[in-house]
């Protein structure tokens, strides 16, 4: 007799699987990422219209474990929050789509998200509220990273582990997992040094106290998110070998302008 597990998920990605079947990927709290066949998901009703995942879309999910592979058995699922008002407006959503790849990107099956599933969960409805973009954002890349455990350091050299200059320009080495000191980036070879990247010291300290999740009595300016969120698009596009597909469709849209000064600074 099969075994039926129940969980909630976010979806991350869906396609085709034929005519009234998809595929679809969610992103759970006790269970990382999953894939399910759910056969018959877009079949019409008598009286109705064909239906199938809302990206995006909080669900709640029951499901039977494939003994072989990762593509799951869904048999059930509800919608629990299709979040309408983050389709009403072309920011948001495009907000809610590079969250949706982060994850994918950040996540592996099996492996619980108590970091980035609920910070996901409240950036989409923030985003939906209209909320900072930018600065929730930034708060979803940090959360993607420290689920990961790729989240740099940057209170302290990455190397050594002694303080930073409080003031000035400071080297950020993601290949050493975050900022360096004056005598460990001397050390570095003409080699490494190619891989690093200057940033400024009062912008690691922004970062440190977001990580540390330190109550800031106003939001970041819209010039400090900019800069923040260059370095973590530095350190993302190191460690994934790659630029992930939605920075270009944020670049080319007419967006908020701290949210486009945020995608512009990851070119």
């Amino acid at each position: 007799m099969p075994r039926y597990f129940h969980t909630e998920g976010i979806c991350l990605r869906r396609f085709a699987y034929s005519n009234t079947s998809q595929v679809a990927s969610f992103i759970t709290p006790d269970a990382g990422r999953l894939t399910f066949l759910a056969k018959g998901v877009t079949r019409a009703p008598k009286r109705g219209i064909r239906t199938g995942f809302d990206l995006l879309g909080r669900y709640e999910l029951v499901y039977t474990r494939r003994r072989y592979g990762s593509l799951h058995n869904l048999t059930y699922r509800w919608l629990r929050d299709g979040l309408p008002d983050l389709r009403r407006s072309l920011e948001p959503l495009l907000c809610g789509y590079y969250a949706a790849e982060l994850a994918l990107n950040f996540t592996i099956e099996g492996d619980p998200c108590p970091v980035l599933y609920p910070a996901l969960v409240a950036e989409l409805h923030g985003f939906a509220a209209g909320g900072n973009l930018g600065a929730g954002v930034l708060r979803l890349e940090l959360a993607a990273l420290e689920e990961h455990g790729s989240c740099p350091t940057f209170d302290s050299c990455a190397e050594c582990g002694e303080p930073l200059p409080l003031r000035g320009p400071v080297c950020f080495s993601p290949l050493n997992g975050g900022p360096l000191c004056p005598r460990c980036e001397g050390e570095l070879s003409p080699h490494w040094r190619r891989h690093t990247t200057t940033v400024g010291a009062d912008q690691l300290q922004g970062l440190a106290a977001a990580v540390s999740r330190t109550p800031d009595t106003a939001p970041p300016a819209p010039e400090r998110i900019v800069a923040m969120s260059a370095i973590l698009r530095f350190h993302i596009r190191s460690l994934l070998g790659k630029e992930l597909r939605m920075w270009k469709y944020l670049q080319q849209r007419h967006l908020s302008r701290s949210l486009r000064q945020v995608r512009r600074s990851g070119t």
